[in-house]
């Protein structure tokens, strides 16, 4: 399959690979906050792991119902601000991972095309092949800073990859 593509429909296949790796990270890091913030013993248990908005829906729910006294202000606001990026980096990641692709050589960019829910028309939209790589970017760094915040406000002393003993995000299972 890959003998026939050209370098820009090569840029965008591995490109889109990378953004569905790095949203899937960001989903299973967010997963483990929403067990923090529901204060739900093991991870998977409660019901069917949301995913995407769904997940951020979750999230946001389970921030409002601990209240200010457990999650310091500070914290609550930075989360919600990640929360919205997520938000929006899904968006993006759901219309290039489930939209159509097709080169538009007039304007020589890809022009994608989506169904949107509700919508009686779809999303079209032109967006040029390094749109993929840097979402995927957005989603790591975006992934680093959750990682952060679940380490700070729910971290526990545990052995680290490398056998040393520190803070750590922990996902009960």
């Amino acid at each position: 399959m890959i003998d026939g593509m050209d370098e820009e429909e090569l840029a965008i296949t591995m490109g889109l690979g990378l953004v569905a790796r790095e949203a899937a990270a960001v989903e299973y890091v967010l997963h483990g906050i929403y067990v923090h913030l529901a204060e739900i013993a093991r991870a998977y248990t409660a019901q069917a792991v949301a995913t995407g908005g769904a997940l951020i829906r979750q999230c946001r729910q389970a921030l409002e119902e601990l209240g200010d006294s457990a999650v310091p202000a500070t914290r609550r606001v930075l989360l919600v601000q990640d929360l919205d990026l997520a938000e929006e980096g899904f968006r993006l990641r759901n219309r290039f991972l489930h939209g159509y692709w097709i080169f538009d050589p007039e304007v020589q960019s890809w022009l994608t095309l989506k169904g949107a829910h509700g919508m009686t028309r779809p999303e079209i939209a032109h967006t040029g092949s390094d749109a993929v790589w840097e979402l995927a970017r957005r989603f790591q760094a975006l992934r680093d800073r959750l990682v952060h915040w679940d380490i700070v406000q729910f971290g526990e002393l545990a052995e680290t990859e490398n056998g040393d003993r520190g803070w750590a995000s922990v996902k009960h299972l």
